[in-house]
């Protein structure tokens, strides 16, 4: 298992501020450009981009939300689609169009979609998984949208009572009502579809009960274990 580097192939593509909109009360769109809590919010994604190691034909990002990982999903991927069950794919897809990126953005329901079977190389999901009671079904479901030998990024941030005050402290109040689900419950259910090329914490050099986010890339496996 690789280990996390500073130096990634990838570049976090902020779009600047203005151009997107929160797709409601609970986009954190405007924490990327806090002068404090931004250093955090741009350094998991960062982070999570250093684990990949190739371009991709084509990307499924999970929880699109405002469009903020788009224009940089658009410098890895040759084909990009989001699918999101709040935000509205026509707002968001012509914010984006301001800055020159296309995607093809889809509201509805994960688990209920169009896509077709092995139907992407990357599936990404930065900060979504936690919200997920279901989980082993929601990876099932990936490992069924991703072809061959395909890779699923996932980001996660630490579920606990440290965690609730830490979004307090930021305004983010009840967040124990969406963070339902750990890091740590998610890669043992991902075991039986999946085999982790890398993960990586945030900060890096704190021990894993410190860890305040969780990044890992993982592979989709020939035969479920």
């Amino acid at each position: 298992m690789a280990n996390f580097s500073n130096k990634s192939r990838f570049s976090f593509c902020l779009p600047p501020k203005g151009v997107l909109e929160p797709n409601g009360p609970d986009d954190p769109l405007l924490y990327y450009y806090h002068p404090v809590v931004g250093s955090l919010y741009r350094s998991r994604i960062k982070q999570a981009l250093s684990l990949l190691t190739q371009p991709y034909e084509s990307i499924l990002e999970l929880g699109f939300g405002s469009g903020v990982m788009m224009p940089t999903l658009n410098t890895i991927g040759k084909k990009v689609s989001g699918i999101d069950s709040h935000s509205n794919p026509l707002k968001v897809t012509n914010n984006l169009k301001k800055i020159g990126i296309n995607a093809s953005l889809t509201r509805g329901d994960f688990f209920d979609t169009h896509y077709q079977k092995e139907s992407f190389d990357l599936v990404v999901a930065i900060s979504v998984l936690e919200h997920i009671r279901d989980i082993e079904r929601a990876i099932e479901r990936v490992y069924y949208l991703l072809r061959p030998g395909g890779h699923f990024l996932v980001g996660m941030p630490r579920v606990n009572n440290f965690m609730v005050t830490a979004f307090n402290a930021i305004g983010y109040h009840n967040i124990q009502a969406h963070h339902i689900t750990n890091h740590m419950e998610f890669l043992r259910a991902s075991n039986k579809y999946f085999k982790l090329i890398s993960f990586a914490k945030i900060p890096s050099w704190a021990p894993m009960f410190a860890g305040l986010y969780f990044n890992a890339l993982l592979s989709k496996r020939a035969n479920k274990a």
